[in-house]
């Protein structure tokens, strides 16, 4: 029997509604904390267990393997229309299917009885819909210090993870909002009405740390990690911030030239809004100490 759920994630409500893949979802610890009571009308809304008529004739936009279970992830657009597949290792059985509508304000999942290809889905439904709206997650590790979030950037086994658990154990105060995935949302600065505030959300996907915490805050700077022999920081200028954000915004979706377009103006007022630093280190307490003490002084 169909049901709706209703959720805050970032700044943004969302309503999902269907039957079996809700219900798996519902189940989700990582979803609880952002739950709502019944809404009138939620921003966006996610259709599950719909019967969609995939395309195998679109323009393939990007292939890439979702490592936690191996999956085939192919993501592909025609027309002004996004379909976004996940298969099995050897492509035998497709897992779940996706669909987006360039601009609008509803995703279609088909059905999906693997947990771990749905709860992916579901995140890559979340990014196309959140876009348009000035809001993107960004894979990246979070630390809160002083009522405000520090994003802790590097590829995956760059040391983020590490990075921050040294703050938690040697900075006095910080706590992890995110260890994976946080939305960043842009909006208007209330002590400056002309200009832009980058607020960081904790969100339902958090890694390997699990960390689902529904509470935000000012971003305070971004650090762009990289391991090294010695512990040196500096600030980086607007073009290497571009150059050290982009990365870490939905990959997938910077092969669009709508979604890029999109996305680039959101990491746009975010270089407005922060300092951007890159950071050069050991996995030491001196690290923690050194990016605390030029971020905060």
């Amino acid at each position: 029997m169909a049901a709706t759920a209703f959720y805050k994630i970032g700044n943004l409500t969302f309503g999902l509604h269907g039957s079996a893949s809700l219900q798996m979802l519902l189940d989700y610890e990582g979803l609880h904390p952002f739950a709502l009571e019944t809404i009138a009308e939620p921003a966006l809304s996610i259709e599950l267990d719909v019967q969609l008529p995939r395309f195998d004739d679109g323009s393939l936009l990007s292939q890439t393997v979702f490592k936690e279970t191996e999956s085939l992830c192919l993501f592909s657009v025609k027309g002004d229309t996004y379909q976004f597949e996940m298969w099995n290792s050897d492509k035998s059985r497709r897992l779940v299917t996706l669909h987006y509508q360039r601009g609008g304000q509803k995703a279609y999942l088909s059905s999906c009885n693997d947990f771990s290809a749905l709860r992916f889905a579901l995140w890559f439904a979340c990014s196309m819909l959140m876009a348009r709206l000035r809001t993107t997650f960004v894979h990246s590790s979070v630390i809160v210090y002083r009522g405000a979030a520090v994003l802790f950037l590097g590829e995956s086994g760059t040391g983020k993870s590490t990075h921050t658990r040294l703050w938690l154990k040697n900075i006095q105060g910080s706590r992890l909002l995110n260890d994976d995935s946080p939305a960043l949302a842009i909006g208007s600065d209330t002590s400056n009405p002309t200009a832009s505030q980058t607020i960081i959300y904790g969100s339902p996907w958090s890694g390997k740390a699990p960390c689902y915490i529904n509470r935000c805050f000012p971003l305070a700077a971004v650090v762009r990690l990289s391991q090294a022999p010695h512990n040196a920081i500096r600030q980086l200028s607007v073009p290497e911030g571009f150059s050290a954000l982009q990365p870490s915004l939905p990959p997938a979706l910077m092969q669009d030239e709508w979604f890029a377009d999109t996305l680039i103006g959101i990491l746009s007022d975010v270089l407005k809004s922060a300092p951007f630093f890159h950071l050069e280190c050991l996995p030491d307490a001196d690290a923690a100490h050194l990016s605390c003490k030029t971020i905060f002084g």
